[in-house]
């Protein structure tokens, strides 16, 4: 089951019908979260459900362990050494035993020696890179006394196992929600109004614009690229940045609105990328979340330490991104993205330096930085790299990842992806488009004048305005939409 599929329809109304039966009762209202959430992870495989009940138990008794006052301080280190140990443990053993064995096989045949280490075909839990991360944040936050100990297994459980977030995020902290569950909550008209209108959003992002451009353009010539034309080519990685933003950001919004219905609200992870200026703008607005972790807990740590890594920024930069994406999957593609990211990150960092330096010696430029052509090139950089470094994210293998670059500009393939192969098909793609473009230039003022019009409206005219808008989703968009891309990560 997931969050964006028709079994949905059935599970959500009895988990709201039973939790609002305990309105403002928190041990009621927790008990339906706590036991509808492991049963939500249970339909995805019944035989994982022990791993997100034991890192939930056991996090719990080393939070309340490094929290109690009076504790020797090599004991709390040794608790937190050993919370970071079973949840890295668990998260490598799952998601890239498989890959550090065939890796390990490759450099011994390399070497010439006959190694053939067995390669284990180990099923990946649900959710795990999510709930671990925010787990080890937990563990963190006791220790430095920067957030405080969850008393109660009921609320930390809870948190642990909120159904709407489980899948793929938001990666959410422990002092964003558990202060939210640690109380009951009421039900108000303008919380399940932001729910079913972030939902409905998130669902056209996800079922409508992401869900069709995989299979009608990204996965046909990517597939199978000497196929077709460099143009093609260029068109693929184009629709593919936009089918995993609607796709990530599409279920951040529906785990949001979820999460209103239920009275919790999760932290934003989307913040209109695309409308960045900067590689380091664009990662404030993509996967907000996880960009905020790998800052607070690693990049942060490392560069501000009084050790070797003091100030060692562009090193930071490398490393953390490294680790962001093998993050994200057990391939060197998705490592070489994440270099490739943090190359961009230490490269900006030194022109904005250098730039700096001509802003001293000549106002002048300190004007041509506020123009709207030097805003137009930085924007047109930054979306341009985004787009490019997506190759190695979608092609693992670096030998297709060279084939593919190549055939950017040389390709002479002939043939049409089949969401070009009819006016239908190309009206489609025409009104994701417009959808993609209208969607951001909310964000610009005439844009944002627009919106808050409409929001401003009557009832009837908004109640008219989302029915037809669910209607032509009826019409063209399949209850039995594909997984989430993220959810692999």
């Amino acid at each position: 089951m997931s969050i964006h599929q028709v079994e949905l329809w059935f599970f959500l109304p009895v988990m709201l019908v039973l939790y609002w039966l305990g309105a403002g009762r928190r041990l009621w209202q927790n008990g339906v979260l706590l036991v509808g959430g492991w049963l939500f992870y249970w339909t995805w495989n019944p035989t994982l459900l022990w791993v997100i009940v034991a890192a939930t138990v056991l996090d719990y008794a080393i939070g309340r362990f490094i929290g109690t006052e009076g504790r020797p301080e090599s004991h709390r280190k040794a608790a937190l050494a050993l919370s970071v140990i079973y949840n890295l443990g668990q998260l490598c053993w799952f998601k890239y035993i498989g890959w550090f064995t065939g890796s390990f096989n490759d450099l011994m045949t390399a070497l010439g020696f006959e190694v053939s280490a067995p390669i284990l075909k180990i099923a990946l839990p649900l959710g795990i890179s999510y709930f671990t991360f925010g787990k080890l944040a937990y563990a963190i936050e006791v220790y430095y006394r920067r957030s405080p100990v969850c008393e109660s297994l009921l609320n930390f459980a809870t948190w642990v196992a909120f159904f709407p977030q489980l899948v793929a995020g938001p990666i959410v902290r422990p002092r964003q929600m558990i202060p939210q569950i640690e109380v009951g909550r009421r039900p108000t008209a303008k919380m399940f109004a932001g729910g079913a209108q972030a939902f409905l959003l998130g669902f056209i992002l996800k079922a409508y614009v992401a869900d069709w451009l995989g299979p009608n353009i990204v996965d046909p010539i990517m597939s199978a690229p000497t196929d077709y034309s460099a143009a093609m080519h260029w068109l693929a990685v184009v629709g593919y940045g936009l089918q995993i933003f609607g796709d990530f950001a599409g279920y951040s919004l529906m785990a949001i609105g979820l999460g209103r219905l239920f009275g919790v609200e999760l932290p934003e992870n989307f913040n209109f990328p695309f409308l960045s200026k900067s590689m380091m703008e664009f990662w404030r607005r993509w996967h907000i979340t996880l960009n905020t972790w790998l800052f607070d807990y690693l990049y942060g740590p490392l560069t501000l330490s009084r050790g070797w890594w003091r100030g060692r920024l562009d090193l930071g930069f490398l490393v953390v991104f490294a680790l962001c994406g093998l993050w994200h999957g057990a391939a060197w593609g998705f490592m070489l993205w994440g270099v490739l990211h943090g190359v961009a990150l230490v490269v900006e960092r030194r022109w904005g330096e250098y730039y700096k330096t001509l802003c001293r010696k000549d106002r002048v430029w300190v004007k041509r930085r506020k123009t709207r052509v030097y805003a137009f090139v930085a924007w047109a950089l930054a979306q341009s790299w985004f787009i490019v470094t997506l190759i190695p994210f979608r092609i693992h293998d670096v030998g297709n990842i060279a084939g593919y670059v190549q055939g950017m500009f040389v390709s002479a393939g002939s043939a049409v992806p089949p969401g070009l192969e009819s006016l239908r098909e190309l009206q489609h793609f025409a009104v994701i488009l417009l959808f993609l473009v209208v969607y951001h230039l909310t964000q610009t003022r005439l844009g944002g004048w627009a919106w808050g019009r409409f929001q401003a409206a009557p009832a009837p005219i908004r109640g008219v305005a989302y029915g037809l808008v669910l209607v032509y989703l009826f019409i063209y968009v399949p209850l039995s939409a594909g997984t989430f891309v993220y959810a692999n990560f």
